[in-house]
């Protein structure tokens, strides 16, 4: 019986969220930009909207943009995943003639991830020093919504963005009153509108879970993701964050570790191992260029030494699992960059 009165509940906050959805989209010509990462709440912004504006008896009226930040450096399940979706999406949105277009895009050769920790000796990220996510998505994402300015002069991008993901991200709501709009910072003619910041958990779950996408993916497998194969886990538990392998802002990779866990995908525990190796080789003041500032002496970045080993373990890495993780234009700019570090 409770379930039932909260499964209610939850349809009658999910119907509010499609009306919102549908009288914003259709009161101007502003083109909309919906940042999907591959996670459940984007999953849902990007479903939620595509179904509400689908079964309108209007004519849509402006161009939806589906955004994927390939960091190249992405848990493979989830690239995997997110580019059968965006394909899939693309395919209907063509038969149905709805204006909706997905895109995939990626960081600069010189601003990705391993060019800058191998090439240049870039710290592997910590909390004080987190150079990876404005270059490896700010900033592709930024220079794709400067392009639709240019031609529109102003454009919304929908986030899945939910007050009670996080008390982090509880904080820092309350300081804008909870407001389902926001700007977006150092982009001018740009909005952020987030129409699941409401929902629960229970909510986001109960929608994937319960509307099957028209396009025809399928929402089980987001349940397979948090689960990590473990039938048992609940999926609202929460804790879990889905971001780049390589990632050490965090002392341990959960999310890699369970992703390892699903059957087929038991190679990925050699990329938290990988991943771990950085985390060594940083904390090492061997490793370590020093600085000198105002007459005092700190470590600084990685020396060659220790970025050829991590180059050289990095290759290993790739034979063992059979996949290739450095392009060609990437290892082209790391020897480059080594060259002119000797002269």
């Amino acid at each position: 019986m409770e379930n039932s009165i909260l499964l209610k509940d939850s349809k009658k906050k999910i119907e509010k969220v499609k009306s919102e959805i549908e009288n914003i989209y259709y009161r101007d010509q502003t083109p909309w930009v919906i940042a999907y990462s591959g996670g459940k709440d984007s999953t849902m912004t990007v479903q939620i909207v595509l179904e509400t504006i689908a079964k309108q008896k209007k004519q849509p009226n402006k161009e939806i943009h589906i955004l994927y930040a390939d960091t190249k450096v992405e848990p493979p399940p989830l690239i995997n995943n997110a580019r059968t979706f965006l394909k899939k999406i693309q395919q209907w949105a063509k038969k149905e003639g709805l204006p909706i277009k997905t895109e995939i895009i990626y960081p600069q050769i010189k601003d990705r991830f391993f060019v800058l920790m191998l090439g240049k000796g870039y710290l592997p990220p910590t909390r004080y020093f987190r150079w990876c996510t404005d270059r490896l998505k700010v900033r592709p994402i930024k220079n794709y919504i400067k392009k639709l300015i240019k031609v529109h002069d102003r454009c919304i991008v929908l986030l899945g963005m939910r007050s009670k993901e996080s008390a982090t991200r509880d904080r820092g709501l309350k300081k804008r009153g909870y407001s389902k709009w926001m700007p977006f910072e150092g982009l001018k003619g740009a909005i952020i509108y987030t129409p699941i910041l409401e929902l629960s958990i229970e909510d986001v779950w109960n929608y994937l879970l319960e509307n099957e996408p028209p396009w025809g993916t399928d929402n089980t497998f987001l349940r397979t993701l948090y689960s990590g194969g473990d039938s048992n886990c609940s999926l609202s538990c929460g804790g879990i964050r889905f971001g780049c392998w390589v990632c050490t802002v965090v002392k341990k990779d959960r999310c890699t570790e369970r992703l390892s866990k699903i059957p087929g995908w038991e190679w990925l525990e050699d990329l938290v191992k990988y991943r771990d190796l950085m985390l060594q080789i940083r904390n090492k003041p061997e490793n370590r260029i020093w600085k000198q500032n105002n007459g005092s002496s700190y470590l600084g970045p990685l020396n060659l030494k220790a970025r050829k080993y991590l180059y050289y373990r990095l290759k290993i890495l790739e034979n063992k699992i059979n996949q290739k993780i450095l392009s060609q234009e990437e290892d082209r700019m790391i020897h480059e960059l080594w060259k002119l570090e000797k002269k």
